[in-house]
């Protein structure tokens, strides 16, 4: 049987693959509620994840600098 990989290796996996990821799509497709909570500890790692506000919901999205940011 496979360990189930933790959720900061999770959202670190999806960062390096080249997906933005948000609170609602962490919620939504892996039961994260504290999204904030990983990327701070992701940066303190030493990813210089890049955050950006959605226009209207002022929703934070993160991805990786030279990543397209594409969502899921």
């Amino acid at each position: 049987m496979t360990p189930k990989p933790t959720q900061l290796k999770t959202i670190e996996t999806d960062l390096i693959n080249g997906r933005a990821i948000d609170s609602v799509i962490a919620f939504e497709k892996y039961h994260i509620t504290r999204l904030s909570s990983i990327i701070c500890r992701l940066r303190k790692r030493g990813y210089q994840i890049i955050s950006t506000k959605q226009k209207n919901s002022g929703l934070a999205s993160y991805s990786l600098p030279g990543t397209k940011g594409k969502t899921h």
